[in-house]
């Protein structure tokens, strides 16, 4: 399929945007896809929703939204019922969470994971990366590159933490839209989720930020897959941070994400990329395992982008590994 050098000028502005299947390859394994999750959920103890279960298996964005639509159908005329509701589809959040934490994805060494090392050195400076996985596999490989730090980091105007030491490294911006295992609840703390910044996450950074043993910590805040989504602020912040990217950037680069139909924020925002001034021609790039694959995210890109007729589509089919070792030679 159509290959091009990824070189770009100083002045180009690029953006990536991560999906599922980003952690999959670099990880190989031992991350689970969306469509594997289903499976993996023990719902023995909830009678209630196992119909639910059963009806809308393997989807589990359709499974997610049922619960929700339950929760909001009995949060005024049935409050017993609708704590319960709300009780199981915490537990169901925090199975998914532990799917994805550091205890079962985790970065010790850049040298035992050759396809993250590359794809990091791979990113240019002052990029911005959007990615809509949980796990804190990227965070930490950028953080033991020396080329990005979770101080300003994760979008200084979201977070209360200084942008100086990340701008002092490679100035990469890390976007987490859907939520982070290390972004932590409290109970009186609504609008911003916390992150945790500790050595078990970032190794010697020498620091016990909102760790989550604190008798506040109420999880993580996550957006799962469901067609209902109720961010904090904190996280619309990082979706209006991430329409500015877009915005001004020359280059989309789009790595194991099949946009899929629940993930109407992201429909809205992908808008946005093509509308930078004075830019004749665009480019993006689709990296995914299988010609049909990228062929069926091609036609649509195509149909959420600005200026279409202004976007040069480049089809990478063979995934992350291969995009990389061809944009090398």
């Amino acid at each position: 399929m159509s290959m091009n050098s990824n070189s770009t000028p100083s002045s180009a502005k690029q953006v990536f945007l991560l999906g599922a299947g980003f952690t999959r390859a670099v990880m190989e394994t031992k991350a689970p896809l969306t469509n594997e999750i289903m499976p993996k959920l023990d719902l023995s103890g909830f009678p209630e929703i196992i119909g639910d279960y059963e009806d809308t298996f393997p989807d589990i964005e359709q499974f997610i939204t049922q619960t929700d639509l339950k929760c909001l159908r009995f949060d005024k005329n049935n409050v017993s019922l609708s704590k319960r509701l709300n009780e199981i589809r915490d537990n169901i959040v925090e199975q998914i969470v532990r799917m994805f934490d550091v205890e079962v994805l985790s970065v010790d060494s850049l040298d035992n994971f050759p396809t993250l090392k590359k794809f990091i050195g791979f990113v240019p400076a002052n990029s911005t990366i959007l990615t809509l996985n949980y796990d804190l596999v990227l965070d930490q490989g950028l953080w033991l590159s020396k080329r990005w730090s979770p101080g300003g980091g994760y979008c200084i105007s979201s977070f209360p933490y200084s942008d100086e030491e990340n701008k002092k490294k490679g100035n990469i911006l890390l976007l987490k839209l859907h939520g982070s295992c290390n972004f932590r609840n409290s109970p009186n703390f609504k609008e911003y989720p916390k992150i945790e910044i500790t050595d078990t996450i970032f190794p010697n950074i020498s620091s016990k930020i909102n760790t989550r043993n604190s008798t506040l910590d109420a999880g993580s805040h996550v957006l799962v897959m469901s067609y209902i989504k109720m961010p904090h602020s904190g996280i619309i912040e990082l979706w209006r941070k991430a329409l500015d990217s877009l915005k001004d950037a020359d280059r989309l680069t789009i790595i194991g994400c099949s946009l899929r139909d629940e993930d109407t924020f992201l429909k809205f925002a992908l808008y946005h990329f093509g509308m930078k001034e004075n830019t004749e021609r665009f480019k993006i790039d689709v990296i995914n395992i299988g010609e049909e694959n990228c062929r069926c995210l091609e036609s649509k890109v195509k149909n959420l982008v600005a200026r279409p007729d202004q976007q040069e589509i480049n089809l990478y089919d063979t995934g992350l590994q291969g995009y990389l070792e061809k944009c090398q030679n």
